[in-house]
């Protein structure tokens, strides 16, 4: 498996502190939220962001591993009217071709304020995350529908277990899950749904609820021996919220890198 941490841990000033501190670290993967490295319009930039991506490569060994808060700033709702649909999944496709100008081969679609599903709906949203993973796949990228609890205010894809059933029944190639242990912590799931279904999985977010500070739990520990048991190559990544504590930051990678790389 291969570590990495999201972006929104820290402000723009630490940015080159902190990847030369996960390089050191022997973290390979640097997520982002778009807007941290373009704030505005970030996906107009496809040339450079692959610069960006390219450099970041190039003096710090990391690569994109995953992209998170496609949508920031975006209001429309999936199960709007019919043009806020179209314009929600227009520019999601243009995040999709972001992601593969910067070769990431993972965007996180949490969102939870953007698809609050009303009754009858769920023929939209094979509609809509259909064909949002065949285009990702025709990229050569992944679409990965993040469960998010009630908590987010959201009623669609509240746990593990609805995810895994949707993205069975889509069926499509570049659809899969991306596993929030901040979820998994809030619903009180258990580590057999992970077991019986990780090929469905392309990315692995540690997390807290609310984005909290990560706290040290032996379930890391079981969920990292289980990814080693069955051989699992792609991304677990750190996401919390930015505590401007840059100190804690690091420290959690640690932790990271010791629960993972040493089981």
């Amino acid at each position: 498996m291969k570590l990495s941490i999201s972006n929104i841990a820290w402000t723009s000033e630490d940015d080159h502190m902190m990847y030369a501190f996960l390089q050191e670290a022997g973290f390979s993967g640097l997520e982002i939220a778009p807007t941290r490295i373009f704030s505005e319009n970030p996906y107009e930039h496809l040339e450079a962001a692959a610069d960006f991506s390219d450099q970041l490569k190039e003096n710090f060994q990391l690569e994109i591993s995953s992209m998170q808060s496609i949508c920031f700033g975006r209001n429309e709702a999936i199960f709007g009217t019919k043009d806020e649909r179209e314009a929600i999944f227009n520019y999601v496709k243009k995040s999709i071709d972001f992601a593969a100008a910067m070769h990431c081969n993972n965007l996180v679609f949490g969102s939870p304020k953007n698809r609050i599903i009303g009754t009858n709906q769920m023929d939209v949203a094979f509609d809509f995350f259909g064909k949002l993973g065949c285009y990702a796949d025709s990229k050569g990228t992944v679409m990965a529908l993040e469960p998010n609890p009630d908590i987010y205010g959201t009623n669609f894809i509240n746990t593990t277990q609805q995810a895994i059933d949707f993205v069975k029944e889509a069926a499509v190639p570049g659809l899969k899950i991306n596993l929030d242990f901040g979820t998994f912590l809030h619903n009180n799931e258990s580590l057999d749904l992970i077991s019986d279904h990780l090929p469905l999985m392309n990315h692995i977010h540690i997390s807290e609820p609310y984005l909290e500070k990560i706290e040290h739990r032996e379930l890391h520990r079981e969920l990292a021996i289980l990814l080693k048991e069955q051989q699992y190559d792609r991304f677990v990544s750190i996401e919390m919220k930015n505590l401007n504590d840059i100190e804690a930051v690091k420290k959690t990678v640690l932790y990271l890198k010791e629960t993972f790389y040493a089981v």
